[in-house]
Parts: C-alpha cells; sequence; structure tokens
C-alpha cells in the first residue's frame, strides 16, 4: 500500500466526498437488454489516479472507518437510483457490503428507513456479499439477509466459485442470484474441465430457483457461450467498463441493445418450457408416490407459475424487435400464454386431489399444446440458423 493511503488520509476523504461509485452496466442473456448495474467504488486521491477498493478497504477495517463507509456510500446508491428511475424504470443498483455491516444490522436498518422514506423501492437496490463472507460468517449475516428478504430486497452471492460454499449452507441463505467469479468465466476457455464448472454452476443456480450472473465477460465467444448454456445476466468489459454515473445515466438513454446468439437464446427458451413441464411432472410423481406423504417443496414447483414472469416470457417479451420477421414467433405468444394457464389449472387440480381421469385430461391437454409450441420454435430454430425469414 502507498504510505499517503492512511488513516487520516481516509477519514478526509470520507469527510470531503472524494468516494465515488462507478456503475457497472449488467443486461439480461435472456433477451439483451440492461438490467441494471453493480456500484463499485473508487477513491479519487489528490492527483492520483483513481484507487481500486482493494486498496483501501482494509485500511477501512482497520481503522473502524468501515461502518461510515457504508453510510457513505449506501447513501450515494440511493441517490442514484432516483436519478437512474428517473431516466428509465427498471434498473436495479446492486451494492457489495461487509459482514460487519450485516451482523451490526447498518444495512438492514438504513434500508428499512429509506423504503418507509419512499426514497426508493425494493427494486431499486440490491446487495452483494462475497462467498467467502457469507460462508465464513453464516451465523453473524444470516439475521440480516432474511430481514432484507422480507423487505423485498434482493440479495446476491458475489464470486461464486472462489470458496467452499456447502450446498446445504448455500441453501439455508436467502440468495436471489449466484455471481459466477470473473476469474471462472475468464478460464472456462482454457479447458474443457473450467467449462463445466460454469455450466454446473448455472445448473445449480436454476435448482435452486436463483439468477446466475456471470462476471468478467470480455468477448463474444463468452457471451454467446453463456446465452447458450442458460445463463441469465452478465457484466464485464465487452458489455461495458465502469463508468461515471452521468456517463451511466447517459448510456442508460441509449437503450443498449447486446443482441448476442439469437439461436442459443430460442434454444434456452426450449429447454426452459422444458423445464416448466419437468416441474409439473415432478409434483404428478411425488404424488402418486405416496399422497400422504407430500414434499411440499415439489408441490411448489417453481415461481414461473405465469407467463409474464417466467424465464420463457421475460425472452419473448423483449425479443419482438428482432424476431417479429418470423412467423413462427409471431404465432408464439397465444398458445404460451394458454400453456402456462393450462399448468396453472393442473398444479390447482394436483393440490386438490383430483382423480387421475381429470388429471390424465389436463396433462393430455398440455401436451399437445405443449408439442406445437415446441414444433414452432424448431422452426424459429431452423430460420435462425439459415438466416432466412419464414413467409409473411
Amino acid at each position: 500500500m502507498s504510505s499517503d493511503l492512511t488513516e487520516k488520509a481516509l477519514e478526509h476523504a470520507i469527510a470531503n466526498d472524494e468516494l465515488e461509485l462507478y456503475y457497472q452496466p449488467k443486461v439480461s442473456l435472456l433477451h439483451g437488454r440492461l438490467v441494471g448495474a453493480e456500484a463499485l467504488v473508487r477513491w479519487n486521491h489528490g492527483d492520483r489516479k483513481a484507487i481500486a477498493p482493494d486498496l483501501f478497504i482494509p485500511l477501512a477495517e482497520r481503522a473502524g472507518l468501515l461502518q461510515d463507509l457504508t453510510i457513505l456510500l449506501l447513501d450515494k446508491a440511493v441517490r442514484a437510483c432516483g436519478k437512474i428511475n428517473a431516466a428509465k424504470a427498471g434498473l436495479a443498483v446492486s451494492m457489495n457490503v461487509a459482514p460487519d455491516d450485516l451482523e451490526s444490522h447498518t444495512i438492514s436498518k438504513l434500508i428499512a428507513q429509506y423504503l418507509e422514506q419512499g426514497a426508493i423501492t425494493a427494486n431499486d437496490l440490491q446487495i452483494e456479499v462475497t462467498e467467502s463472507a457469507a460462508m465464513g460468517n453464516f451465523e453473524r449475516i444470516r439475521d440480516d439477509l432474511v430481514q432484507l428478504s422480507a423487505m423485498g430486497i434482493k440479495t446476491l452471492m458475489d464470486d461464486f466459485g472462489t470458496g467452499h460454499s456447502s450446498i446445504d449452507r448455500l441453501s439455508q441463505l436467502p440468495f436471489n442470484s449466484l455471481k459466477l467469479d470473473q476469474g471462472v468465466v475468464r478460464r472456462m476457455g482454457t479447458s474443457q474441465q473450467n467449462l463445466n464448472v460454469v455450466k454446473s454452476s448455472i445448473s445449480m443456480a436454476r435448482e435452486l430457483r436463483m439468477t446466475s450472473v456471470a462476471e468478467g465477460v470480455e468477448s463474444a465467444g463468452a457471451y454467446n457461450f453463456l446465452i447458450a448454456n442458460g445463463c441469465e445476466e452478465a457484466q464485464g468489459f465487452f458489455i461495458a467498463r465502469p463508468m461515471a454515473l452521468d456517463t451511466y445515466l447517459a448510456f442508460v438513454a441509449e437503450e443498449p441493445y447486446l443482441a448476442g446468439s439469437p439461436v442459443g437464446r430460442v434454444h434456452q427458451a426450449i429447454y426452459n418450457l422444458m423445464y416448466f413441464r419437468k416441474c409439473l411432472l415432478d409434483a404428478t410423481f411425488c404424488r402418486k408416490v405416496d399422497e400422504n406423504d407430500l414434499l411440499p417443496s415439489v408441490m411448489e414447483p417453481d415461481s414461473d407459475h405465469s407467463m409474464e414472469h417466467s424465464r420463457f416470457g421475460a425472452w419473448l417479451a423483449n425479443s419482438r424487435e428482432q424476431l417479429e420477421g418470423y412467423q413462427s414467433y409471431r404465432e408464439l405468444e397465444r398458445p404460451v400464454r394458454q400453456l402456462f394457464e393450462q399448468g396453472e389449472v393442473y398444479m390447482e387440480q394436483l393440490h386438490a386431489n383430483a382423480d387421475d381421469a381429470r388429471l390424465n385430461e389436463l396433462i393430455t391437454s398440455f401436451d399437445k399444446q405443449f408439442g406445437y409450441i415446441i414444433q414452432l420454435l424448431h422452426e424459429l430454430e431452423r430460420a435462425l440458423l439459415l438466416n432466412t425469414k419464414q413467409h409473411f
């Protein structure tokens, strides 16, 4: 550490507003559009180049300044949320916090105040905790994470893949997203084993009903691979570098779109639809094995009960501009909406202990609709592969 990075200099920086948040955009890989940004702190120290947090956060911890720093940065993030919302609604800001801030309930108390004051909504702000911090301080931070979840604040496990997460412990913390560590993402092109680590992490996030977010995406190849393998969000230099708030607001105003592989996205749409069907069958199988010993978790298979809130629905709604020239795409919305409605009715009947004849009637109708939709998606996939538009 440089000799001029002292506790006194950091105290001065906090008091004189030398710490600034930069915003690194995140995009949805389901459709290529902006979904928010991670707020990253930089210290504008005199004539020096901006100082990265790994150089001064340890200093703040040793000096007992971490809570002051957290309060300052959270306030900046909240004020930024207001400006970002004015530019475009629906974009969240996430920021990383330390275990001490969670254990002391600093974070949950401050956010509760901001929510009560109407300074933010629960959808505006997200909280990140590194994997090593989460697993190393499990008991200390769990209460605050639970409180944040109860407020509707989403929490993200950052740098996933660098620590030693216990799956059982991970499932006990109310994280909404797993952020794949940038080193893990960058190494996926070096060997099949590293590639499989990324694929298995994406799969695990899905099974834990969490969103998978890839950090360190620095090439078109990585971006398209992540799309094709079901990762849901990404950030990295290929998308955009961290930027000051005014620059980020201008970036938002441009409504950026990172196309990526439309074939990969259709492939994932097919997988997501098949996963929806599998959830219904899992629930049915559980009931048939022993009606008196149901697994409640299986009987509530997923949050994707409506098309609007499903992964498939997100892709369908946000791909119109790029795909509406394809007839098979234009024919999708009505049967897909009906399919999700049929799935909801099926689960209601399963909960109501409908007889086998009724369930067979419903799943047969569901499968007929399902088969038609898969056919349309295959037609769209082929048309995109051949780069031809179907007849209008």
